[in-house]
């Protein structure tokens, strides 16, 4: 009887050991510094890029090392980051709902925020004294209010000292422009001019000056003659 030979299989292929994958860092006890400056942003409603960034790694490195704290702050973050998001495309939104600013007249539409470039002769201001900033409300002068855009004025160059458009300058070119408006001539008009002129480092581009005539009393009345 013949022996056959043993089949012979090739070797089994050689796979090495993985190397073991290393262990987190454990915790030092410190909060993460990038899950304290996204809560920072995000408390101050500096909704970016950059605080929403700070969220994503500071709660990525709180959840490999254990830090507690550190995961707390930057979910807490997140979630003001997005309550500010909304408010803010609520703000828009209603904005958008309101519709135009002025009617084909440019009366404005209703009681409404209105940036001090956008201001026109005849707009009237609810309540001037507390307006701040770059935007004021504005409402039709058939409601109460105690102020009156009569309109704007560009100042020449000089001959003031160093081309600036002082207060005095200003004041004298709105109070020829009030006269024309009211057909009242001061200081009989009942009112007290108040001028807006640029910043100082705008001065030497923009010479542009608003003029708003403001009431003691409130008035449901236009100044205009």
């Amino acid at each position: 009887m013949d022996h056959q030979p043993a089949p012979t299989f090739p070797p089994a292929p050689y796979h090495p050991p993985q190397p073991a994958q290393p262990a987190p860092p454990p915790w030092n006890g410190k909060t993460n510094g990038f899950s304290i400056a996204a809560l920072s942003l995000s408390l101050f409603g500096c909704v970016s890029v950059l605080s929403v960034v700070f969220g994503v790694i500071g709660l990525r490195q709180s959840n490999r090392n254990g830090d507690r704290r550190g995961r707390f702050y930057a979910i807490a973050s997140l979630a003001i980051c997005g309550v500010w998001l909304a408010v803010i495309a609520v703000a828009v939104v209603v904005n958008i709902a309101k519709g135009p600013d002025r009617d084909a007249t440019g009366t404005v539409k209703g009681e409404r925020s209105i940036s001090l470039q956008d201001l026109r002769a005849g707009d009237c201001l609810p309540n001037v004294i507390s307006q701040t900033g770059s935007y004021v409300d504005v409402a039709p002068c058939t409601t109460t209010h105690n102020a009156e855009v009569i309109g704007r004025i560009t100042l020449p160059k000089g001959p003031w000292l160093g081309e600036e458009p002082t207060k005095e300058a200003a004041h004298t070119s709105c109070a020829a422009l009030a006269e024309q408006y009211t057909g009242v001539k001061q200081p009989d008009t009942g009112f007290t001019l108040l001028t807006v002129i640029p910043e100082e480092t705008d001065w030497p581009r923009d010479r542009g000056v608003l003029c708003i005539a403001y009431v003691a009393r409130n008035s449901t009345t236009s100044l205009r003659g």
